[in-house]
């Protein structure tokens, strides 16, 4: 629903930036995705220059998402201003649940590792620092499970 939307940008734009963090964007296919979400945050005063633009995090986590997750991010970092308003710094959720639903473990695992080194490549070459936020569910991501150190150096170099 459009109202609701725009009142929950509303809302958000009259909090303190301690407040603000990171709006993550659930099922992220294109860049205009990532930019839907500047344009609202822009129309309510949540700029750079009033210290309250949340962060915009896409979530890539089917296996179609992961597999086009590079070429989003390159259509992203060549729109001008945003690089800017980003200030050199993206931040991309991975998600593992979906892609293991959507394509099995084996074949979303290595999508998620392939799709993570061509992203670190995307923002290396447009000079942009990228962090990747694993949405890993169950006991290996909360940490109470012995293998997590395991399943943190399966992840791909530098990322």
């Amino acid at each position: 629903d459009v109202l609701k939307t725009l009142r929950t940008y509303q809302a958000a734009s009259e909090l303190g930036s301690e407040s603000l963090g990171a709006y993550v964007i659930s099922q992220c296919r294109t860049a205009s995705d990532i930019l839907a979400v500047m344009v609202l945050q822009k129309q309510f005063g949540m700029t750079p220059e009033s210290g309250k633009m949340m962060r915009v995090v896409p979530l890539f986590e089917t296996l179609n998402d992961l597999t086009n997750a590079p070429e989003v991010l390159t259509t992203l970092f060549d729109v001008p201003g945003y690089l800017g308003a980003v200030k050199g710094k993206q931040e991309v959720m991975v998600g593992y649940s979906d892609s293991a639903k959507d394509a099995g473990r084996l074949a979303a695992c290595w999508a998620q590792y392939t799709s993570q080194e061509a992203m670190a490549k995307v923002a290396a070459s447009s000079g942009i620092e990228l962090t990747f936020f694993h949405g890993k569910g169950g006991t290996v991501g909360r940490g109470g499970n012995p293998a997590l150190y395991r399943a943190i150096l399966s992840h791909p170099p530098n990322t």
